[in-house]
């Protein structure tokens, strides 16, 4: 059976839809080879406390009410994969590798990342940071001879992937302090509607 998920532009339909009153229509697809699609309407009823969806795929009908809160749309989404998918099994370890989308740490820039990230400044390379996402985002760092610094080359994704690139001088604190704010926003650029939650 084929597993389908939402992307990111999914989640940020979402992420807009779940403030408005109306019904909306969406295609969910499954990852490759077969690529199946499954279409599903959603009717969302925002209230001043709570907002009540009604998911329809295909012939069923199933209904959700939460409080308005900032990571509703995520606990949709979870809602959602649910129903098309079934329930995580709890003996199957690939199921229990795709973490529900409210259960998530976005853009986990944490430690160890930043000691690799700094490693990478002083003496430049390449790391794959897995910050939570989908997809790592790969940082190369050359140090440059005729000045202190580094020519960075960053990206996340892989059909469309978003990528920076630049050069920053100054000490290692400086260009670490550069790079690492161009990483979270490479993250957030990327995957703005789970970033926002």
């Amino acid at each position: 059976m084929s597993k389908f998920k939402l992307d990111n532009r999914a989640l940020q339909l979402l992420n807009a839809q779940v403030n408005l009153s109306g019904t909306f229509n969406h295609v969910l697809r499954s990852a490759a080879p077969k690529r199946e699609t499954l279409a599903f309407r959603l009717k969302v009823e925002r209230n001043t406390s709570d907002t009540l969806f009604v998911v329809e795929p295909g012939g069923e009908r199933h209904t959700l009410t939460l409080p308005n809160e900032r990571k509703m749309h995520l606990k949709l989404a979870d809602f959602i994969e649910e129903i098309v998918n079934g329930p995580l099994d709890a003996n199957n370890t690939a199921d229990l590798l795709n973490i529900p989308h409210a259960s998530r740490q976005y853009a986990r820039f944490d430690i160890e990342h930043k000691q690799q990230v700094f490693e990478l400044v002083r003496t430049g390379g390449v790391v794959s940071l897995d910050m939570g996402f989908e997809l790592p985002i790969h940082v190369a760092l050359h140090r440059t001879k005729n000045r202190s610094g580094v020519t960075t080359i960053m990206s996340i994704g892989e059909k469309r992937p978003r990528t920076k690139c630049f050069t920053v001088y100054g000490s290692d604190i400086e260009v670490y302090d550069k790079v690492a704010e161009s990483i979270n926003h490479l993250a957030a650029a990327a995957t703005p509607a789970a970033h926002a939650a």
